[in-house]
């Protein structure tokens, strides 16, 4: 039987074992600083990259589905009375959605980030509105203003829920008050 010796083997039996000196402290801390900041550094830029900012983004929809608007649009409701409008918003987005009590042109159900919105078309004077309402799970701010070519859109919170309203930018004095008091 053979006995293998490693590579590496310490001092011989009669040597003085070889003794290095430890690392200065100052390199210790600077490598251990360095890591940290490119592990942190790294985590955030993924952070950015892969997950995109989500704020303003039932406000881009809102404005993207009142530019949509179509002599024959396909509503979930037509017309409702005030009573199926807010069994049907209950249905859609859950109990306590804030809706206006105007006149309702139509009603429909999508998706923003994967949770549903209710979209409605309403009438405010001779303006078509789009009103949009979602259940908020985030930090949003609490009131934002965009112009969008001839259209302004407004977003506020009421309660657990993120309300948005779309209409011309021209009658945008009159119809703002009466849609953020109307869903109060």
């Amino acid at each position: 039987m053979k006995v293998v010796e490693a590579e590496v083997t310490g001092p011989v039996e009669g040597e003085d074992a070889v003794v290095t000196p430890p690392r200065p402290l100052h390199r210790r801390v600077s490598v251990s600083l360095l890591f940290t900041l490119s592990v942190l550094i790294g985590t955030v830029v993924t952070i950015y990259t892969v997950f995109p900012a989500r704020h303003g983004v039932l406000m881009a929809e809102a404005i993207a589905q009142h530019r949509q608007h179509d002599d024959k649009p396909s509503w979930d409701l037509v017309a409702p009375s005030p009573t199926e409008l807010h069994a049907w918003a209950i249905g859609v987005v859950g109990k306590g959605v804030p809706l206006p009590d105007m006149p309702v042109i139509g009603a429909r159900r999508i998706e923003v980030l994967k949770r549903h919105v209710a979209l409605l078309r309403l009438k405010v004077g001779a303006d078509e509105i789009t009103y949009a309402v979602q259940h908020s799970r985030s930090a949003s701010p609490e009131h934002d203003n965009r112009e969008d070519g001839d259209l302004h859109a407004v977003s506020w919170h009421q309660g657990s829920f993120s309300c948005v309203a779309v209409g011309p930018k021209a009658t945008s004095a009159t119809w703002i008050p009466v849609i953020t008091r109307a869903g109060s």
